[in-house]
């Protein structure tokens, strides 16, 4: 297909904001329908008579019979544009009057809003403003009918003639009428002699009216002369429908006028970054990219390739090189250094056997002194390289393998051409890490080996183990059914280094084409099918493998989702070990979430609820509770429901013991109500540690107490939270529940026997009761007591026993019962025994603020104050300044106070009291 250079490139969204002329680019079609219909329908609507009436009540004194001009005449529509603004009007004159009837008007409202004819200020104070206000309704007027001049063959020049008496009345001709070359060029030429003498109207000054010529120019002189002439008073901020005008009237010649430093500034192209002011920024790449002009292409590359930061990236992704190649050829010619050589070899897309080939690009990557715009801008460079047809360029990326972003450009290079990589990886197989690349991409090609002369190609499949299909060998049977549709697989993974178990090489290639066709949460039912035919866990380990051994390519998910569709628990645990590293890879630890929540085994989902109180940042942990939440929702429960049967029980036995074996000897492990881990011997002896191990087996067992030593202690003092939490936010159990998962579970149950719970008959207390040894209940008295199977059980508060405090602390003295967190001795205020408003003004230590965080209350979005939600929708919000920065953890804070108290329960308010002492506490 021929490629047409003098086409535009620029995007189709800026050529809708054109400001049209005669002649030029065909504006957006107006609205449909009648055009006063329309308008009556705008007037009836309250937008329009609130705006009227604010305009019309504004603290001045108006010229009563103007008011009352009739509005079918020209000067009746000017003050009914500057009294309603409606573009509409516009659209409904000319349909019934004609464009010469609103070109008499809209100059009417400019003389208007530049004097004092229509109104006078009482007062002085808001004139410039209100001014201003004035002038931009009859300048929206203005562009309206500039749209309709555009298409319309009447002649409306002698109308404008008689406004061009004042420097405004000569501006807006001149934009009305650009075709009018003779007014534009006296007006461009004028312009910088009209900014002499004091400003009169602000905004409604011909000095920032006069921006508006630089939409009338056709002519490169017409931006020599308003260069320094002109402010962006009427061009909007970034409005690039003004750019476009531009470019529509001067033609592609206007391209090296914008990159100037005043043109730069005015239509704000220029970098975003103070250091880089002087460059363009990703508006004014995107002009010069999509220009058809020598010039804009010399800018172009001066603005992405020269200076001290450099910026490949922008000029590559830019698309100019292939959209514009032959002009791209004659520029960079005049450039004549490496990197346009390599850039030139590029667009030309023919091989090359220079040896310099790649050698601009390798000499930049290499120099310490190149200083890269932004990573992408590096790592463009890298597949800039990668993209040089030669086998010299594959050859400088081999070389440079190990360093980041070259190895997922070398395979996408293998990928494009495998028989020029085979070439190159034989040249150097003796290197051992060549050895295993050239092994890694004959497998992916084998039908590469066809690029190799008979001898290289015999060495090589000696090397590799990789011989010629037979052609006449039968198929296999496929047992799983591919995709409908031809997928590609990610040139990264070599499907013959998969675990294929059952499957045939055809059916691994289709396995992975379904993944590929898959995503979390929408995999394809085939599947299924594929579950059925083994384990494939250690499948999709592999596939993840090779991903991170090509550094993580993020064009295909391919990795994540074969984790999702066939993970188990081992793979829970490596990806956990993996997110440290990952933490500032958002996307990545967000979908290690979503692998979570599709393994959905109790590992992957305690690894999850884990996630959402305790990951890195905020936003990681909303993503955990939200995928956490979808979870539990699929099954009927809430999160917190579900974080209890997710709670792993590490092997034990119901007793809380595990049995390790050490060989000879044999070792058991239990829990004492602190939930540290001790250990017996087979004589019941407890022992300080395990002996060192001496085999694979005592080995094995060090290594299993190891890991539950570590997971008990997280899960430990997690459960711990959870349960406080419980109390404080009155949650409740069934009592199947309470026995299933509180009292039944092994680790649990080390922490349930040292609480007091209570029982509910609806909303009354039935009774408060502890756990006893034999997994008993007992009352006040310590005596046995049954609990009803239709009472719900709670965490008892010190509210649900005050009476009987003193009592259930002796008992618990008694009994020597360490309470996992305070309770029967917890802090218990009633709403006559505080006052709330004395603690504002209280000094607040600042890394307390972090620890409430970690106690059911969240940082708000400014970090300005904190809140905790309670039940029936109650949310507490404590007020604090400055605000919290976890970089300056110790400045001091003051409790500015206390908000969302009213109507929350005796329990939630004496928890919130408690927690303001704490943090107000010296």
């Amino acid at each position: 297909m021929l490629i047409d250079e003098d086409a535009w490139g620029l995007p189709e969204q800026w050529w809708q904001g054109l400001h049209p002329r005669r002649g030029g680019r065909p504006a957006p079609s107006p609205a449909e329908g009648d055009p006063e219909e329309r308008l009556r329908e705008y007037l009836a609507t309250d937008r329009a008579r609130e705006r009227r009436e604010r305009i019309l009540g504004r603290f001045i004194e108006y010229d009563a019979g103007l008011l009352a001009t009739d509005p079918d005449t020209p000067l009746g529509a000017a003050v009914a544009v500057l009294t309603t603004g409606a573009v509409p009007l516009v659209d409904a004159w000319v349909a019934r009057f004609g464009v010469s009837f609103v070109a008499e008007a809209v100059g009417e409202a400019f003389r208007l809003a530049g004097s004092d004819a229509l109104w006078r200020c009482r007062g002085g104070e808001f004139e410039r403003l209100w001014r201003g206000e004035d002038f931009q309704r009859a300048w929206v007027a203005a562009r309206a009918l500039r749209r309709h001049l555009a298409v319309v063959p009447d002649d409306v020049d002698d109308i404008l003639a008689g406004f061009r008496t004042s420097p405004a009345g000569r501006i807006l001709s001149s934009y009305l009428m650009p075709t009018r070359v003779d007014w534009v060029g006296d007006d461009c030429a004028a312009a910088a002699g009209w900014g002499d003498g004091p400003e009169q109207w602000a905004w409604a000054d011909h000095r920032h009216l006069r921006g508006a010529l630089v939409l009338s120019a056709s002519r490169p002189e017409h931006l020599e002369s308003l260069r320094g002439a002109i402010t962006d008073a009427v061009l909007g901020y970034r409005d690039m429908g003004v750019v476009a005008t531009v470019l529509d009237g001067v033609g592609p010649a206007a391209a090296k006028y914008l990159a100037e430093p005043f043109y730069m500034r005015l239509f704000q192209l220029e970098d975003d970054r103070w250091e880089s002011r002087e460059l363009l920024g990703e508006s004014g790449i995107r002009i010069m990219a999509g220009t058809p002009d020598d010039d804009a292409m010399r800018v172009l590359l001066r603005h992405t390739l020269d200076g001290q930061r450099i910026r490949p990236g922008q000029l590559l992704k830019s698309g100019a090189l292939k959209r514009y190649p032959g002009r791209a050829l004659r520029v960079l010619a005049e450039r004549d250094d490496a990197v346009s050589r390599d850039l030139a070899l590029a667009v030309s897309a023919t091989g090359s056997s220079a040896p310099s080939a790649g050698s601009g690009w390798a000499a930049l990557l290499d120099d310490p002194r190149t200083c890269f715009d932004s990573a992408d801008d590096q790592k463009r460079a890298v597949g800039a390289l990668a993209a040089l047809p030669a086998e010299s360029a594959f050859g400088l990326l081999l070389d440079r393998v190990e360093r980041k972003y070259f190895r997922q450009a070398l395979l996408a290079a293998a990928k494009r051409d495998p028989g020029l990589a085979v070439r190159v990886l034989a040249s150097r197989d003796t290197d051992p890490a060549v050895s295993e690349l050239l092994r890694d991409h004959v497998l992916r090609y084998p039908a590469c080996l066809a690029a190799l002369d008979p001898g290289a190609r015999a060495r090589v499949q000696a090397l590799t183990g990789v011989v010629a299909a037979d052609p006449s060998a039968p198929a296999a049977p496929a047992l799983i059914p591919g995709p409908s549709r031809a997928v590609a697989l990610p040139e990264w993974l070599i499907p013959a280094r998969l675990p294929a178990g059952p499957l045939s090489p055809a059916d691994v290639r289709r396995l992975c084409q379904l993944l590929v066709a898959s995503r979390i949460g929408a995999m394809k039912p085939e599947l299924d099918q594929v579950r059925q035919l083994g384990d494939f866990a250690g499948f999709a380990w592999e596939i993840f493998e090779q991903w991170r051994a090509a550094d993580y390519p993020a064009k295909t998910t391919l990795a994540m989702t074969a984790l999702a569709a066939f993970g188990d628990d081992s793979t829970v645990r490596a990806l956990t070990a993996l997110l440290p590293e990952w933490s500032s890879v958002s996307s990545r630890v967000r979908t290690t979430m979503e692998v979570f929540a599709a393994i959905g085994t109790d590992a992957a989902l305690t690894q999850l609820d884990r996630l959402s109180r305790s990951a890195k940042t905020a936003g990681f942990r909303r993503a955990a509770a939200g995928r956490l939440t979808a979870v539990a929702e699929a099954r009927g429960l809430r999160p917190e429901q579900l974080a209890d049967r997710i709670l792993p029980d590490f092997g034990l036995d119901a007793d809380g013991w595990l049995a390790l074996d050490y060989g000879s000897r044999r070792f058991t492990v239990g829990f004492d109500e602190q939930l540290q881990p001790w250990v017996a011997d087979d004589t019941g002896r407890r022992v300080t540690r395990l002996p060192r191990p001496t085999d694979d087996v005592s080995a094995a067992a060090h290594r299993r107490f190891a890991e539950l030593k570590k997971e008990a202690k997280t899960v430990g003092a997690e459960r711990v939270r959870a349960i406080e939490e419980a109390m404080v936010t009155e949650r409740r159990w069934t009592p199947g529940e309470f026995r299933r998962y509180l009292i039944g579970h092994p680790l649990t149950w080390q922490l349930t026997q040292r609480l007091l719970w209570v029982a509910f008959d609806g909303d009354a207390v039935a009774g408060v009761f502890r756990v006893a040894e034999d997994r008993s209940f007992a009352d006040l008295d310590d005596k046995e007591w049954v609990l009803p199977e239709s009472v719900t059980v709670g965490v008892a508060h010190p509210w649900h026993f005050a009476g009987d405090r003193d009592v259930w602390a002796a008992l618990v003295a008694d009994y020597a019962i360490i309470q996992p967190f305070p309770q029967v001795g917890r802090e218990l205020t009633g709403r006559s025994e505080v006052d709330v408003p004395s603690f504002t003004g209280e000094a607040v230590p600042g890394r307390r603020l972090f620890v409430l965080s970690a106690r059911g209350w969240q940082f708000t979005g400014g970090h300005g104050s904190l809140v905790r939600y309670f039940p029936g929708g109650h949310t507490v919000e404590i007020n604090y300044s400055p605000g919290y920065h976890w970089q300056e953890p110790d400045v001091p804070k003051r409790l500015d106070g206390v908000t969302g108290l009213d109507g929350l329960g005796p329990i939630a308010f004496s928890e919130v009291i408690r927690d303001i002492r704490y943090l107000t506490s010296p």
